[in-house]
C-alpha cells in the first residue's frame, strides 16, 4: 500500500465514522462507533501489522488527549481551542514518549491493565451530564464528506511530524468537535472500549510472523469479543 493510498483510505474512514457518528443520538453508541479501530487497522496493513510498545504509547495518549479537551471545554474554553491545545500535547508529550519510553512490550500491556481497572473502579459510579444537544444544519453525509476532505489535507501533512509521534489522534480531532455535548461520555465510553484495542494489539503481537491478514482477522476477533465483555461487565452510569 503506497503512503498516497493510505492517507486516502484513512481519510475516508474517518469521514464514514464521523458521518455515522453523525446520525447517531444515543451518546454511548456514539462514542463507541468513534472507538471501532478501523483507521487503526489501515495503519495496521500498511505497515504490514507491525505492532510494539509504541501502539500502547499512543493507545494511552490518544484517551488523554479526550480527557484534556473535556477538561479544556469545561472550564469555558471554546472546543476549537480545546481541540488544538490537546493535539499540541499530544505531540509534546508524544515526543518524549516515544523517545524516551523503551518498555518491553508486555510490559506496557500490564501497566495499561492497570490503569485501566483503576479507572474502571473510579469512574463506574459516576453519572456523567452533557450538554443539550444542537441540531446540527449539516447533513451527516455532506459532514463526512467534508471531514474526508480535511482528514486527507492533514495526513498528508503528518511526513512534517514524523520522528514526533507514533498515532496521532487523527479521528479524534474530528471527534471531538460533532461531539463536543458529550465530550465526557465520548472520554469515558472511549477509555472503557480501549482495552478491547489493547487485546487486538496483544494479539496481533503475539502471532509474531504469521499471514497478515489472519492477524489482523484474530485481532478483530478478540477486539469484538473483549467489547462486548466490557459493554456488558463494565457499564457506564447513564447520562443525564
Amino acid at each position: 500500500m503506497t503512503l498516497i493510498e493510505q492517507n486516502i483510505l484513512s481519510a475516508i474512514s474517518i469521514g464514514l465514522i464521523i458521518a455515522v457518528m453523525a446520525s447517531i443520538k444515543n451518546s454511548q453508541l456514539k462514542a463507541t462507533v468513534y472507538s471501532l479501530p478501523i483507521p487503526i487497522t489501515i495503519a495496521l496493513i500498511a505497515t504490514g501489522g507491525k505492532v510494539n510498545i509504541t501502539n500502547i504509547v499512543g493507545l494511552f495518549l490518544i484517551t488523554l488527549f479526550l480527557w484534556l479537551v473535556w477538561i479544556l471545554h469545561e472550564r469555558g474554553l471554546g472546543i476549537y481551542a480545546s481541540d488544538v491545545i490537546a493535539a499540541v500535547c499530544y505531540v509534546a508529550v508524544g515526543y518524549a514518549g516515544v523517545k524516551y519510553i523503551k518498555l518491553p512490550f508486555y510490559a506496557g500491556v500490564f501497566i495499561y491493565l492497570v490503569a485501566w481497572l483503576v479507572f474502571i473502579l473510579a469512574y463506574r459510579n459516576r453519572v456523567v451530564s452533557e450538554k443539550t444537544r444542537v441540531s446540527s444544519k449539516i447533513n451527516p453525509a455532506v459532514k463526512g464528506a467534508i471531514v474526508t476532505i480535511l482528514a486527507y489535507i492533514l495526513f498528508s501533512l503528518k511526513k512534517y511530524l514524523a520522528g514526533i509521534i507514533v498515532t496521532f489522534p487523527f479521528s479524534g480531532v474530528f471527534a471531538v468537535i460533532e461531539s463536543k455535548h458529550m465530550l465526557e461520555t465520548l472520554a469515558g465510553v472511549f477509555t472503557r472500549n480501549s482495552i478491547a484495542i489493547l487485546m487486538m494489539f496483544v494479539t496481533i503481537y503475539a502471532l509474531g510472523e504469521t499471514n497478515l491478514v489472519l492477524r489482523l482477522a484474530a485481532g478483530w476477533a478478540v477486539y469484538l469479543v473483549a467489547l462486548k465483555l466490557v459493554i456488558k461487565f463494565a457499564p457506564l452510569k447513564k447520562t443525564q
